[in-house]
């Protein structure tokens, strides 16, 4: 298949500059697809205004355009906007059909903190808290960038974190993600033995092999070996986070087994745990 270059990036897009004015939601970053043979830089602007009258013309925006290498390893791109500013911009809209969001190439910043009350009243509502306070789970908090509604509670005699993956815009998302963190708070005896023993089946020999390779600690794993049920007993759960679609992730301290990485189970209400890894 061939590789797309820049030149096809810049194709894509309307021929013609439009000057915009957009009030930046989050940090740039940048990547490159398999299919690419160039770096891209993107980043996304919460809501996007006519330059000339400062009237909302779109909610949230992709912004994005090509770097060269010798750019992204510069990583001057990742300076170009700063999160809440407002910039009048250049821009070129994507030719392609309508997406969820509406995607521009950036060729030109104009100008930065640029006056525009109705962004500013935007960007004001945005940083707001939105806060859920539910009888089992206590305060959450809403993370928009992540999409997360973040807390504490107690599992199996100790607090650990937890978070909710939600939809922002669709509040069916936030009851669904509760109904499946309560659901697991609920029967949390049965589920964390059923995490820990999923957890020790699949990387008990994983971490014999670690301990083998430890010089450290003064320990044969072939006469005095990690059993499952000390593996199962020494991992500390320390997050749970949830999907509306019944989903969850359970993060583990790793007690030293994996030289500090942390120890992950994946799995469903319907199905229980069903996969074990470790995370750097």
């Amino acid at each position: 298949m061939k590789k797309r270059t820049a030149k096809d990036f810049i194709s894509s897009y309307a021929d013609e500059d439009e000057e915009k004015l957009v009030l930046i939601q989050s940090g740039t970053s940048a990547n490159r697809t398999f299919l690419d043979d160039f770096w891209t830089a993107h980043t996304y602007a919460l809501a996007m205004a006519d330059a000339k009258n400062g009237q909302i013309l779109s909610k949230r925006c992709y912004l994005s355009w090509p770097l060269s290498e010798k750019e992204r390893e510069a990583g001057e791109y990742s300076r170009r906007f700063v999160k809440g500013a407002i910039y009048r911009i250049k821009a070129r809209r994507w030719k392609g059909d309508a997406l969820s969001e509406p995607y521009w190439y950036v060729t030109g910043v104009m100008e930065a903190d640029v006056p525009c009350p109705a962004l500013e009243e935007i960007w004001e509502e945005y940083i707001k808290p939105v806060l859920l306070n539910d009888e089992a789970l206590g305060l959450l908090t809403l993370d928009r960038e992540l999409s997360t509604f973040n807390g504490k509670c107690q599992w199996m005699g100790n607090e650990i974190q937890i978070s909710l993956d939600v939809d922002i815009e669709k509040k069916s998302s936030w009851t669904r993600a509760l109904g499946v963190m309560k659901k697991l708070i609920a029967d949390q005896e049965k589920w964390d033995e059923s995490m820990r023993t999923l957890a020790a089946q699949q990387l008990t020999a994983m971490a014999n092999e670690w301990l083998a390779d430890n010089e450290e600690i003064n320990r044969n794993p072939e006469k005095e070996p990690i059993t499952e049920k000390e593996f199962s007993q020494r991992i500390l759960l320390t997050e749970l986070s949830v999907s509306p679609s019944g989903c969850f992730t359970a993060w583990y301290e790793d007690d030293g087994m994996f030289w500090g990485h942390v120890i992950t189970v994946d799995g469903t209400l319907k199905r229980g745990p069903a996969s074990a890894d470790i995370q750097g």
